[in-house]
Parts: C-alpha cells; sequence; structure tokens
C-alpha cells in the first residue's frame, strides 16, 4: 500500500472506492505481490526445487488459494476442513500434507481416502492409530515425524513449538522408536521428517543449530526419507 496524491492505494486501486463500493471492513489483496511473494520463494530454492506446500491456515480465503494453486503450490492442513477447502481449490491431493496436533479418527480416516502425499505425525500414538486405519482399509499410508529437536528459536514464548517442554512433536528417544516401528509395519511408509521450531525468528542462528541436530538424527537413524519438512510460519518447503 502507499498513498498518492493524499489517497491511500493498494497497486492502481484507491482504497476508499473500495470502501465506498464494498463497505468495511474489507480484506484487499495484492496479486502483484502474491505472484512476487511466490516467485522470490522459488527462485531461492531452486537448486533443490522444493514442493512448496502454502499454509491453509493463515488464510482460507478460497479465491486466494485457488490462485496460489496456479503457481503450482501444494498446501500443508491442519483440520478436515482446511483439507477440503484445499481439495475444493482444486489442490492434487498429492501434494497436500496434514500436519497439527490432535487429529481425530474422522480426520485420519479422510485423509487416508483422499491419498494424501502425507500425514505428519506428531505422536506414538498418532502413528498407532494411522496404522490401524491404514489395516483395515487395506492401504499403505505415506507419515511424516514430527521431531522435537529442543532447539530455542529466540522468539515469543507463545510461538515456540521447538523446545523440549513446547507440546509439538517427539523427542529422539521416542522418535527412534517410531521410526523401527514404522520399519516393521506393512501399512505405514515413513516418507518425512518433520521439524518446526516456531515463526517470527529474526537469526538464522536457531535454524543452523536445528540442521545441526537433524543432520546427526538422519546419520543415526541410517534412514533415507524422501522429505523434510522444514516448517515455516506461512508455507512448509518440503523436499
Amino acid at each position: 500500500m502507499r498513498f498518492l496524491n493524499s489517497k491511500l492505494k493498494i497497486e492502481n486501486t484507491i482504497l476508499q472506492n473500495i470502501a465506498k463500493k464494498y463497505g468495511t471492513p474489507a480484506y484487499c489483496y495484492s496479486y502483484k505481490q502474491l505472484r512476487e511473494n511466490i516467485n522470490d520463494f522459488k527462485k531461492n530454492f531452486k537448486s533443490i526445487s522444493p514442493l512448496i506446500c502454502f499454509a491453509i491456515k493463515s488464510n482460507t480465503n478460497l479465491n486466494l488459494i485457488k490462485e496460489i494453486k496456479k503457481f503450482g503450490l501444494g498446501a500443508d492442513v491442519v483440520s478436515m476442513g482446511e483439507l477440503m477447502l484445499a481439495l475444493k481449490a482444486g489442490i492434487s491431493p498429492k501434494k497436500i500434507v496434514f500436519s497439527g496436533v490432535g487429529k481425530t479418527s474422522k480426520e485420519i480416516n479422510f485423509a487416508i481416502d483422499k491419498n494424501i502425499l502425507l500425514i505428519n505425525s506428531e505422536s506414538k500414538s498418532e502413528i498407532i492409530e494411522i496404522d490401524k486405519i491404514a489395516k483395515i482399509k487395506k492401504k499403505q499410508v505415506n507419515i511424516g515425524i514430527r521431531l522435537n529437536p529442543n532447539t530455542d528459536a529466540k522468539t515469543l514464548s507463545q510461538i515456540s513449538t521447538g523446545k523440549k517442554d513446547n507440546k509439538f512433536g517427539v523427542n529422539d528417544k521416542t522418535f527412534f522408536e517410531l521410526v523401527r516401528y514404522c520399519k516393521n509395519s506393512k501399512n505405514i511408509n515413513l516418507k518425512c521428517l518433520s521439524v518446526h521450531i516456531g515463526s517470527q525468528i529474526l537469526d538464522h542462528k536457531p535454524y543452523e543449530k536445528m540442521l545441526r541436530i537433524l543432520d546427526k538424527i538422519i546419520k543415526k537413524t541410517q534412514y533415507k526419507f524422501d522429505f523434510i519438512d522444514l516448517g515455516g510460519g506461512y508455507g512448509h518447503p518440503i523436499q
């Protein structure tokens, strides 16, 4: 947004005219800025060509999600409602990741039926539930395991998700146990190692620490993950 001749504008549209036509409050989105942000992200990660999954929780505007889909992006969802919204927007199930804590059996059933890319699991009990449902459906389900790397993101305590006293993910001991469990399951394909330490992080050092921990974990498990999900505040790049 910018002021031009004492009038506030977004791109070439005067906001006062929008308010007169549609009333207030009104939500305005810049397609130009959206396009630039996506293209900048793609450019900076071009060497690894990641699948970029837009976090639906950050904006559930269906028309906006449809535009994002046109750029080849997938979706990161945390509920059945968000999953339904991503599908309604035309995003391919093979580009959808179901993350988040507290998934219900109904939500897991729905995700499995839709054949989405993978379900990021937060706990041992969740993986056991997925395994049970997949067995009943006689399906193989792709999953990820969210590791809590015990890394301080140096951000607000309310949005810190990577320390051991945070409720998200499993510790390294449980992680190794779950990798073994998945290896012995006929209905689960462990595809992804997922980690997210927080949002609004202004320093690169917490990420460096987190990546060093991931490197040790991967080497210790001697397991080949197809994806590493590095959660971000408004979209999850997966590679």
